[in-house]
């Protein structure tokens, strides 16, 4: 006899094992008290089944394909499924005691960023949060996400929202997560080199430049991204080891191209020079931010690749607009690059040679 359950196995939905059950039986015309006596199986057991009293077993399973033809599996698969939709629901409930976790995120900054719908609100808004998050709970979130922020090597000049960094720092993972597949075994040699090449690329437009370097970076095994500056969050970088590999990201927090490269030697510099502590959130280029050792090693080595040491001391004499071009030509890199490292060391910010500073819109040029 044609089994009811085998030419149905594919539902919409997750229905409970024991229903299915009932309906083979009916079809078959055999009772549950006659199916104990098939099976061997106790008459109560059977009724449990069939309530959804008991799950059904890899025994039971077993049992029920030898006594009516439904392949173990399928019961076993509908089981799973029905205990699946099961903990689902209960997840959902749990949801509602979520939401008011989720409502401490800026609305508008998550619909902007695509992480929820503008519909969605509540248990549906957490559910959504904390799949983005990858994680179960706000507790789990909170031990995931906030308490590793306390090991973060970043200025203390600015109070900064932590919901905030770990939403740029989670975009920011899931964008190079894109690119991980491409990247090569990590080689510090290849990054060395790649940080050597990068100044020269500043005489190309953004766009191309940005995708060379970031072709130099994979090659070496690094993963370079571009992700939108969040308010609040006063990132202009990170650097931080995905799995093995490590990911360089950056933002839109200056829109002058100087600092943009500036910032991804600087976080190459932590990569290379700083690979046991798992992740750097920088905001600025402050060579004496809290006096920090390695935020000064690492601004160091953006700024002798931009402008090599034999340079330094000469950059420093520089009044005129045609010497910070006549040197960026011997450098082979862009004016503005020159007119930056002039403007951070002379600390002046104004005038002819900060005009030579080249601004762009980054989200525009980079997204």
């Amino acid at each position: 006899m044609t089994s009811y359950i085998a030419s149905e196995t594919h539902f919409d939905f997750a229905p409970r094992p024991g229903r299915l059950l009932q309906r083979e039986l009916d079809a078959r015309s055999i009772s549950q008290a006659q199916l104990a006596a098939r099976t061997g199986l106790s008459p109560k057991h059977i009724n449990l089944v069939i309530k959804g009293t008991a799950s059904l077993s890899p025994d039971v399973a077993v049992t029920l394909e030898q006594v009516l033809g439904t392949p173990a599996e399928v019961w076993l698969r509908l089981e799973a499924a029905h205990q699946a939709e099961q903990a689902r629901g209960e997840k959902r409930a749990a949801m509602a005691g979520f939401a008011e976790w989720a409502a401490a995120f800026p609305r508008q900054i998550l619909v902007d960023r695509g992480v929820i719908d503008r519909a969605d609100t509540g248990p549906a808004l957490a559910s959504k949060l904390l799949t983005f998050f990858g994680v179960a709970s706000p507790d789990a979130y909170k031990k995931t996400w906030l308490e590793p922020q306390a090991s973060y090597k970043r200025s203390q000049h600015h109070a900064i929202d932590a919901n905030l960094t770990a939403l740029w720092i989670r975009l920011s993972e899931l964008r190079a997560a894109d690119y991980l597949p491409q990247a090569a075994a990590f080689d510090s040699d290849l990054l060395r080199s790649a940080a050597q090449l990068i100044p020269k690329l500043t005489v190309k437009t953004i766009g191309k430049a940005f995708q060379q370097a970031r072709d130099l970076l994979l090659n070496a095994g690094v993963v370079l991204v571009f992700v939108p500056e969040i308010p609040g969050t006063r990132i202009s970088g990170v650097s931080r080891w995905i799995n093995g590999t490590p990911m360089v990201a950056v933002t839109s927090r200056y829109n002058s191209l100087d600092s943009l490269w500036f910032t991804i030697l600087h976080e190459i510099a932590h990569v290379l020079l700083h690979p046991k502590r798992s992740t750097f959130v920088d905001d600025g280029h402050k060579a004496d931010d809290d006096a920090d050792s390695q935020e000064v090693a690492a601004n160091t080595f953006a700024q002798q690749h931009l402008i090599p040491p034999p340079h330094g001391d000469r950059l420093a004499t520089i009044t005129t607009v045609q010497g910070i071009r006549l040197l960026a030509e011997e450098l082979g890199v862009s004016p503005g690059i020159v007119a930056g490292q002039w403007a951070f060391r002379t600390q002046t910010w104004g005038g002819p040679i900060a005009k030579l500073r080249d601004r762009v819109d980054l989200v525009d040029a980079l997204s």
